[in-house]
């Protein structure tokens, strides 16, 4: 049986408390699952990490439009060559870009 207990605490107490409990519980299977994912991914494993569908992997495999290796008939992906891949499409900012063509400018005025 259970440990049941009664108190009196407000309606705004017991939100925070169990806003609380469900991030700590929220943040624990997170980190769980990312813990479980293998150095080197199936299409299943990569499709599920990527959140495309398996389709859409094996048409960018096809098109070489994504980081992958071939034993026999099976795809495999390397994880860190996915986080890689991911990383790649970042979107510079302003800042980024402005400091990049000052950059140029000054390497052509020299």
């Amino acid at each position: 049986m259970g440990t049941q207990f009664l108190t009196n605490i407000s309606a705004q107490e017991f939100r925070e408390f169990l806003k609380d409990a469900l991030n700590e519980i929220l943040s624990g299977q997170t980190g769980a699952v990312k813990e479980q994912l293998p150095d080197i991914l199936d299409i299943k494993q990569a499709s599920e990490y990527l959140k495309l569908k398996i389709n859409t992997l094996y048409e960018k495999t096809s098109r070489r439009q994504i980081p992958h290796f071939k034993k026999g008939n099976k795809l495999y992906f390397h994880l860190s060559e996915l986080q890689d891949w991911i990383k790649e499409g970042k979107v510079k900012t302003q800042a980024e870009i402005e400091e990049e063509a000052a950059t140029y400018t000054m390497r052509k005025a020299a």
